[in-house]
């Protein structure tokens, strides 16, 4: 992985916010119509937001190892990596401590910086993002139930060991609604989550808090996965080490799981470290958890980040098992275009470092409303009724941190 130099501004930020300063960003992406990303890696407090000042993103296959610095976003249907999308940082802002960057290699122009003190003299809290029209389905729990009354009869005549079939929530907004107050909130609620927005003019504004890595590669060449699965509510008053899975829920995990070591096998790889699988907690939730490393130097392998993720997306936690007949089966059942739900997004090669995620306890802005997605994993021991139960638990995620429209 490579860093550019990057020259600092002079603009002055001792006299701002961070809300101030992320929401004066918030509009001028918007109004020059630029990408934008803003997160926060599990785990840490610095907040990271670029802007893209080209004048279209990078769309296809991204070579994680040689790709300038930037986010990736890409949806659950990428063939090859074809759809994946990449936004540059042009313009870099980090929090604590609180930075403006300039990329001039990424024909970033150094007129924002006097429109960003523009913004911020202007003194207004607005947060206006790319939104798409109100989407036209809506998911039910009988059919939801129905489908996966489906999904168990092709179990049991061995189509597949395992899908995890999707569902939505509609619900409509508050008309002061702020992206980036949720994304706030989310921050607080859930330290050991992955928080996001991405704002793009063509594929609207997604906000999320994600818990499962799909690949992350540090700044000492080591690569990291993880196989999540199993879902059970969190009861804090039930200490981790007593909590009891059954035995679907530990099934479920251990496919994932298998998924990720005959990937390893593809490739030939059997020097990596597994870790679990345990019980984590994530918001309202509990899953199970196996962590997987590799020294990718000691392995000689230094392309493992990008011959993996073309392996394992879509991964069984979101797809099924095998891959191919339980995608068949999500596309001709779920009725509903997915987009980027379960699709993979996060930082590349931002100080040295990678860290993608999949693209769960998420939600899209729509007109006056937002879109919610959930799903649940169905093997040959599933219940149709508590597989709804599940997804509605998925979605309090974001319906703890957001006030929807009575």
């Amino acid at each position: 992985m490579r860093k550019s130099s990057i020259p600092s501004s002079n603009l002055t930020l001792q006299d701002y916010s961070e809300f101030a300063i992320f929401a004066a960003c918030f509009r001028l992406a918007h109004q020059y119509r630029k990408a934008l990303a803003l997160w926060q890696l599990p785990g840490t407090q610095q907040r990271h937001l670029i802007i893209d000042s080209s004048e279209n993103l990078l769309r296809g296959k991204i070579d994680l190892e040689e790709a300038r610095s930037g986010f990736v976003f890409a949806p659950f249907n990428n063939p090859k990596g074809s759809e994946s999308l990449l936004i540059e940082a042009s313009i870099q802002i980090t929090s604590d401590p609180l930075q403006v960057l300039v990329h001039q290699e990424l024909n970033a122009d150094r007129s924002f910086i006097d429109d960003l003190e523009m913004e911020l003299q202007g003194g207004s809290k607005a947060t206006p993002v790319f939104r798409l029209p109100k989407t036209a389905h809506h998911s039910t729990q009988a059919a939801y139930e129905t489908m996966v009354e489906q999904a168990l009869d092709d179990i049991a005549q061995h189509k597949y060991l395992k899908v995890v079939p999707a569902t939505t929530l509609e619900i409509d907004l508050e008309l002061e609604f702020s992206c980036l107050d949720t994304f706030d909130q989310l921050c607080k609620h859930y330290p050991n989550a992955f928080k996001s927005i991405v704002s793009i003019p063509q594929q609207g504004t997604w906000i999320g808090a994600s818990p499962e890595p799909i690949i992350e590669v540090d700044r000492h060449r080591k690569f990291f996965t993880a196989a999540l699965a199993g879902t059970q509510a969190y009861h804090q008053k039930v200490p981790i080490p007593e909590v009891a899975w059954r035995q679907k829920e530990i099934e479920e995990q251990a496919l994932v799981s298998r998924y990720i070591i005959n990937c390893f096998k593809k490739i030939r790889l059997r020097e990596f470290e597994e870790v679990g699988p345990r019980t984590v907690v994530a918001g309202n939730l509990l899953h199970l958890k196996t962590t997987y490393q590799v020294d990718m130097e000691a392995t000689n392998f230094p392309q493992l980040g990008t011959v993996m993720l073309d392996l394992l997306h879509p991964t069984s936690a979101v797809c099924g098992m095998p891959q191919l007949p339980a995608k068949k089966f999500i596309e001709e059942h779920e009725g509903f275009d997915r987009q980027y739900f379960s699709g993979y997004l996060g930082p590349l090669n931002m100080e040295e470092e990678t860290h993608l995620f999949v693209n769960l306890r998420c939600l899209r802005l729509n007109q006056g409303s937002a879109t919610l997605f959930a799903g649940a994993g169905v093997t040959a021991d599933s219940n149709p009724h508590k597989e709804w139960i599940e997804t509605q638990l998925k979605f309090d995620t974001l319906l703890a941190v957001i006030q929807p429209k009575a």
